[in-house]
């Protein structure tokens, strides 16, 4: 009997280990004919109709059905038993700037929460500036890490963005405003955001404008080797109802 080397599949490990097989059969016998001794078919046999380098047509087709297992670690343990399990996958290199944009669009920025002078419990005046300003605005700082891979992440308020909305033009402002400080003079203090309405809101639904305020927030990161960059800005909005007057004069 011959000695064969055969691979075997057991709880997830390959084993070559020698297995023995039977010889071959012996031919077909020769039997007698009118020309002596043949072997085998006495009739030629007819060639295939397909065409050259293709599976001929007249015969039967050999499916592989066989299945890739994949690539394997083996250590031989003897001559004729070698021992496969399965590759481990390299793990894919983290990159602090994915990282840093993944904790980026996690990062809990805060709907503005925005004050007014004249407050908005009262109402504003045609012609006089309105004050706009941020009570929420303090920087906000994220880490995250992967592996062996951590980034820092640092988002900062840019500007403001106010919408009178019914078709008044927008007005940007750098930065989230000055807050109004009743303890001083109105005419000792200056404000970096505001808007001046030109008519009253008197003819507006419910008789007062709806404002909308933007803030948008840029964003920074450092990583673990030493790299860093800008982030995509974000924004976030709140909108709210204002009342606008006109100013009326008193003579006696």
């Amino acid at each position: 009997m011959a000695s064969v080397s055969s691979v075997v599949l057991t709880s997830g490990a390959l084993l070559m280990q020698p297995i023995s097989a039977p010889p071959p059969r012996d031919p077909i016998p020769p039997e007698a004919n009118l020309n002596g001794y043949g072997f085998g078919a006495q009739d030629d046999g007819r060639p295939g109709s397909g065409k050259p380098g293709s599976q001929p047509t007249g015969a039967s087709a050999l499916v592989d059905d066989s299945h890739d297992i994949g690539p394997h670690d083996c250590r031989t343990l003897s001559d004729d038993v070698e021992v496969c399990t399965p590759a481990r996958k390299k793990s894919a290199k983290v990159s602090p700037a994915e990282l840093a944009l993944s904790r980026w669009t996690r990062m809990p920025i805060p709907t503005p929460v925005v004050r007014t002078a004249p407050p908005r419990r009262s109402a504003g005046l045609v012609g006089l500036p309105e004050w706009f300003w941020v009570t929420n605005s303090r920087p906000i700082s994220g880490r995250t890490t992967a592996r062996d891979v951590w980034v820092e992440v640092t988002a900062r308020p840019q500007s403001l963005t106010i919408d009178p909305g019914y078709g008044h033009r927008v007005v940007r402002c750098a930065g989230v405003g000055t807050a109004y400080d009743k303890s001083r003079p109105a005419s000792a203090q200056r404000t970096d955001c505001s808007y001046t309405f030109q008519r009253s809101s008197a003819h507006e639904p419910g008789g007062a404008y709806r404002v909308r305020v933007t803030v948008t927030w840029g964003g920074t990161w450092r990583g673990s080797d030493g790299s860093g960059g800008a982030l995509p800005p974000l924004t976030r909005s709140t909108s709210f109802r204002l009342r606008v007057a006109e100013a009326q004069g008193l003579y006696g």
